[in-house]
Parts: structure tokens; sequence; C-alpha cells
């Protein structure tokens, strides 16, 4: 009896230090495939500078030709239930200097789950326009004035856009928040994991996201040359 109670506490403590081991080696395994996702960024930007986040996602950093710099990151969100995990990009455009525009951002089909918002940070809520897309809007105190019409207007343009989630301006940053990989559902279904079907962001998302980015400056800068002038 007292063996047999010996032999079943060694096979229990061994198949305990196997799934140990087996849960490790597949964190392990995990964490790498987390820290590939932003490797293609390498062909996209100039002498890029690559570093992980606090929970070991990828972060990427360069200049622009004209000094911008410019910053990807990738954000895995698992937090609607009913939903397949999403991973996101998200491209940080930041200034040297101020400009001459508010505070203003868009967050497209919001759920109220998404932590890595920027626009749920904004003060003052604001009646976006009006199109086919639920969305929320959010901004600073002037953001709501007249002036800044054409701005409210192409922010919700851009998100009509299924790829984009979310697009913010500031008087220091410009930052879009686009879909890079929707999770396999069989994985997510089963297992409850957040699996991706691609191993690193294509470069074709990275640009086409810097596009965005791009064009989101382009857009702010119109609106602040218009609102300079009195013309909304």
């Amino acid at each position: 009896m007292i063996l047999s109670q010996a032999l079943f506490l060694i096979l229990s403590l061994a198949a305990c230090a196997l799934l140990a081991v087996l849960a490790t080696r597949e964190h392990r395994k995990t964490m790498t495939r987390r820290h590939r996702l932003l490797d293609e960024a390498a062909a996209v930007l100039k002498a890029p500078r690559f570093g992980l986040s606090a929970d070991h996602h990828p972060v990427v950093s360069a200049f622009l030709e004209d000094g911008t710099q410019v910053t990807l990151d990738v954000v895995t969100d698992t937090m609607v239930t009913r939903r397949l995990p999403q991973l996101w990009l998200r491209v940080t455009l930041q200034d040297g200097v101020p400009h001459l525009r508010p505070a203003i951002g868009v967050l497209a089909r919001p759920t109220g789950s998404e932590y890595y918002s920027a626009v749920h940070g904004l003060k003052e809520w604001l009646t976006p326009p009006t199109t086919q897309v639920p969305m929320l809007m959010r901004g600073s105190a002037d953001a709501a004035d007249d002036r800044w019409k054409p701005l409210r207007q192409g922010l919700a343009s851009l998100v009509t856009d299924p790829r984009l989630k979310e697009a913010v301006v500031t008087p220091r940053m410009i930052r879009v928040v686009v879909q890079a990989a929707e999770g396999e559902r069989s994985a997510h279904l089963l297992l409850r994991q957040a699996r991706f079907a691609v191993d690193t962001v294509p470069q074709r998302t990275i640009r086409q996201a810097l596009d965005l980015a791009m064009e989101l400056r382009s857009l702010a800068g119109n609106a602040a040359q218009r609102a300079a002038v009195g013309v909304s």
C-alpha cells in the first residue's frame, strides 16, 4: 500500500514536471514568434532601431527624411470574447515642435474594450460626421470649433477604410492603428489562444499603414492652413 502511494506520488510529480517543461517550451516559442512580428520593417524603414515593449511585443523606431520620428508597434487584442483575436499595427509620427492644431481622434467600430486607444484619453466628446461606420470621436476643447470641421470630416472619412481602426491627431503627434492580422479560428475556439497566420507583419501592410499616417498628416496640415486664414 505504501509502495503504491509512493509510486503514484512519483508518477504525479513526473507528470507535473513534464507539463512544466512543455509549457515553458511553448511559452518560449510564443515569445520568439512575437519578437519577430515586425522583422519586415527593416526592408521598409531606413536605419530602424528594434526593441521590445514591456509585454515583449516588438517596437521599431526610425526617422523620415524630413526628421519626423516614426514608431511602429503591435498590439495583440483578445479582449472581445465573441470576436477572433486581432493583431493591430500602430504607426506614430512625432514632430519635434508642436503644430497649431487641436487634439482630435476617431475610433472605428468601438467596443469599449480598446485599452490601446488614444481616443479614450481625450477629454471632450464630439459628434462625428454621419457615415455608415459606427465611430467614437473625442478631442480637446477647441476641436469642436467650426474651423476644424474639415479635419473632423477627414478623420471620419479615413476610418471608413475597413483596415483602419483608429486615427488620432495632436499638436505633436499623428497616429493610425490598422489591422495587421486576425487570429486563427481553430486556435481561438479550441485552445483560447491568439495565433495568427502571419509570422511577421508583411511589408505591404507596413507600407499601407505608413501611407495612411502620411495621408492623415497631410490632412491635418491642410486643415491647419485653412483654419489659420479663417476658412472652414
